[in-house]
């Protein structure tokens, strides 16, 4: 072995630099162009209305990864910026006691700086249904959001993403605003939603809109307090 070779692991770069917000403009745009398709060019027995989670997620991927990426669909959605985007990697969360973590989207990027941990670099996205049988509350926050905020997710990262998959009646200003402000798990430690001023509407999606929340942990290799973390809210249409 040569000597000076491996880095140590304690001395990486924690938490990880920041992702640009260009960057994050392309995904949520390679986010909303692949929900297009889903829309309009929906697989034979595939319907974006009832489908469970699961299904809509994996159709989602697909088409993002098969049908935007590096198409010229979304100006700069290709390998110039971004390696790949994974479904359910395994990674574990911030201090080893649950290696198999699975969050539902994973944007690798490319050119990032030296001496982070590459398993745990990249956009991290949850995704979670927001309608009548999955509430705000008990369902997007409690088994989505939190898993950023408890250090599960994102860890290493200042900011991450959440998808909503939306039913008529279900916005973030009726919606999320208030369950966050009664957020049991967190509310007292969450900034109240704010729309993107880089973000527009359109006929599928809502404005994007950002979230801060304290993480309460440590990183194990540092013993320094995780900083806060970021949560851009993109919340896409059903119907």
């Amino acid at each position: 072995m040569v000597v000076g070779f491996y880095d140590d692991p304690d001395r990486r770069v924690l938490p990880h630099p920041k992702i640009g917000l260009p960057v994050l403009l392309i995904v949520e745009s390679a986010l909303r162009a692949a929900w297009y398709l889903l829309r309009t060019q929906p697989r034979a027995g595939f319907s974006l209305l009832t489908a469970d989670e699961d299904a809509v997620t994996l159709q989602l991927h697909e088409a993002l990864l098969d049908g935007v990426f590096k198409k010229g669909i979304v100006e700069g959605f290709d390998s110039g910026l971004f390696s790949t985007v994974e479904r359910e990697p395994k990674i574990r969360n911030y201090d080893y006691r649950h290696p198999d973590k699975m969050p539902d989207l994973l944007v690798r990027l490319v050119g990032r700086p030296p001496g982070i941990r590459n398993t745990q670099d990249g956009l991290f996205i949850e995704c979670k249904p927001v309608d009548s049988k999955h509430g705000v509350s008990g369902h997007y926050c409690n088994k989505g959001l939190i898993r950023f905020v408890q250090g599960d997710y994102a860890w290493a990262m200042p900011i991450a993403t959440m998808v909503g998959y939306t039913k008529e009646g279900y916005t973030i200003s009726a919606k999320l605003i208030p369950a966050l402000k009664d957020w049991q798990q967190g509310a007292s430690k969450s900034s109240v939603p704010r729309p993107c001023p880089h973000s527009r509407a359109t006929s599928i999606g809502e404005v994007v809109h950002l979230t801060k929340h304290v993480r309460s942990f440590q990183y194990r290799e540092t013993k320094q307090a995780a900083p806060e973390i970021t949560i851009r809210h993109l919340w896409l249409k059903r119907d």
